[in-house]
C-alpha cells in the first residue's frame, strides 16, 4: 500500500477519534486543534520519510523510449525536493524516473533530437512526491545529451560520469548540490545559485576552465589540477589543446563552492 493511502487513513481514524470525545463532551471543539494536529501530522510524515525508504516498483516508474534520436534535451522542473540524476537508463529508454502525485512529463521529437520535460512540485508534503521522498532518474548514456534544471530549495545529487552531456544548466535557490560531470568529451556546465553548497567533482580523464563569480562565498578549488589564472579564474595547463574537457561557469551567492 502507497505510504499516501497510510497517511490520510490514519488523518481519517484521527479526527473520527476527536469527533467522537466530542459528542462525549471530552473535547470542547475539534477544530481549535487543527494547527496543532496539522503541524504534527507534517512533521511526522517528515520523519516518516527519512526513515522509511521502500524499493520502487514498475508501478512507481515511468520511461520515456528514446526511439530514433540522435540526441537528447531534458528539462526538469521543481520544487523544493530531494532530486538524484544519474545515468544508466536501460537500453532503448532516453529516462525512467520516479512516478508520483504532484508530477507531469511529456516528449516530443523535433528532428532526430528529442526533448523531454519533467515538472515536479515539492516533495515535503504528504499528498506530493514518490515513495521514497526522492525523485530519481535515469538517463540515457546512449546519445550526446543536454541538461536544464530548474530546481528550489533542494537537495540535488548529478552524476553525469557516463553520460555524453555537452551543457548542463543548473539553477536553484538555497541547495545542496553533489555533482560529478562528464568523463569523456567536451561539456559546458552553467551554474546559477542562490546560498547554497555546491560540489563539483571533475574526473580524472578531464581538464578544466573555472570561472567563478561569488558573492559571500567559501570557495575551495583543487589548484594542484586547476592552477589560479586570476581571480575567479582557474584553467588546467593543457585545456586549450584537451578533448576531453569541461567549462565551469558559477554565480553564487552565499555558501560555499568545491570544485576538484
Amino acid at each position: 500500500m502507497r505510504r499516501d493511502n497510510i497517511f490520510w487513513g490514519g488523518v481519517l481514524i484521527l479526527f473520527g477519534v476527536l469527533f467522537l470525545l466530542q459528542a462525549q463532551g471530552l473535547i470542547n471543539n475539534v477544530f481549535r486543534l487543527f494547527w496543532p494536529i496539522t503541524l504534527i501530522l507534517i512533521g511526522g510524515w517528515m520523519v516518516a520519510n527519512v526513515l522509511w525508504k521502500p524499493s520502487l516498483s514498475a508501478s512507481d516508474t515511468f520511461t520515456i523510449p528514446l526511439g530514433e534520436a540522435k540526441s537528447v534535451s531534458y528539462k526538469f522542473a521543481h520544487g523544493a525536493a530531494q532530486i538524484d540524476i544519474t545515468g544508466g537508463a536501460p537500453s532503448g529508454q532516453a529516462l525512467v524516473g520516479a512516478s508520483a502525485a504532484g508530477m507531469n512529463q511529456h516528449s516530443h521529437l523535433s528532428g532526430d533530437r528529442l526533448d523531454v520535460k519533467v515538472e515536479a512540485g515539492p516533495s515535503l508534503i504528504p499528498f506530493i512526491g514518490p515513495m521514497d521522498g526522492v525523485w530519481r532518474y535515469q538517463i540515457t548514456q546512449a546519445v550526446p545529451v543536454t541538461l536544464k534544471i530548474d530546481a528550489g530549495a533542494s537537495k540535488l545529487d548529478i552524476d553525469l560520469r557516463d553520460v555524453l552531456a555537452s551543457h548542463i544548466e543548473l539553477e536553484t535557490g538555497a541547495s545542496s548540490v553533489n555533482m560529478t560531470l562528464p568523463a569523456r568529451g567536451a561539456s559546458i556546465l552553467d551554474v546559477e545559485a542562490g546560498a547554497a553548497s555546491i560540489k563539483i567533482r571533475v574526473p580524472d580523464s578531464i581538464v578544466a576552465r573555472i570561472q567563478v563569480e561569488e558573492g559571500a562565498t567559501a570557495l575551495n578549488v583543487d589548484t594542484t589540477r586547476f592552477p589560479r589564472l586570476d581571480s575567479g579564474l582557474y584553467q588546467s595547463a593543457n585545456f586549450d589543446s584537451a578533448t576531453d574537457r569541461t567549462e565551469i561557469n558559477i554565480e553564487s551567492g552565499l555558501g560555499s563552492i568545491t570544485i576538484k
